[in-house]
């Protein structure tokens, strides 16, 4: 209610509107404070943290620059430890039908050359073929034997049993082919070349 030469009967209602503004421009000027020291802290924070990685990635760095070269040295010991266990293997390997053949030839020294007399040997990796020449079975079976009995032989078997080429009718000799095989690893297969030359041979 106003007078007519308009004088505010009211006053404490623009009182309060002003208490009203300022108390809104405290909250804002707090939030807005509070919002710049959240932000302070967070920027402080990942600063602390970024300062602590760097110091740890550079200790993991020191500890690893002084490992390295014993590292590089077992890295090289092992290579050379699997290079040299794989030379051994190889030449194991390649050496082993060579030890077999020595190994026959040593027993073959010691037969009896009335029996059975070997006229040709052949040696393919791990297969041996003997062509001889006996005047028994029994002497040809026995002496199969023998040689099926050294060290490293798997199998064995005579074959092509017929009259001896040049013998007289009176004669008793006959030929005969004997096959060794050796204990080991099986043999690469051939190449498709000689295969099939094989092949066309049996034809």
């Amino acid at each position: 209610m106003t007078f007519a030469h308009g004088f505010n009967l009211l006053p404490h209602r623009q009182r309060d509107a002003r208490l009203a503004r300022r108390r809104r421009y405290v909250e804002w000027t707090s939030a807005a404070l509070c919002g710049c020291a959240a932000v302070a802290l967070l920027v402080t924070w990942q600063t602390f943290e970024r300062v602590r990685i760097d110091r740890e990635r550079a200790a993991i760095g020191q500890r690893l620059a002084v490992l390295a070269p014993p590292l590089v040295e077992h890295t090289r010991l092992v290579r050379e430890e699997r290079d040299e266990r794989l030379r051994s293997e190889r030449a194991a390997t390649l050496s082993e039908p060579l030890m077999h053949l020595l190994d026959l030839l040593d027993a073959l020294s010691r037969e009896s050359s009335e029996a059975v007399v070997v006229r040709q040997l052949r040696q393919r990796g791990r297969d041996t073929e003997l062509l001889a020449v006996s005047s028994d079975h029994a002497a040809s079976a026995a002496w199969l034997n023998r040689l099926a009995a050294l060290n490293g032989v798997k199998d064995s078997d005579l074959s092509d049993v017929h009259r001896a080429t040049g013998a007289t009718e009176a004669s008793t000799a006959f030929e005969i082919k004997a096959h060794l095989k050796w204990d080991g690893p099986p043999d690469k297969p051939r190449a498709p070349v000689a295969a099939h030359q094989n092949k066309r041979g049996k034809q």
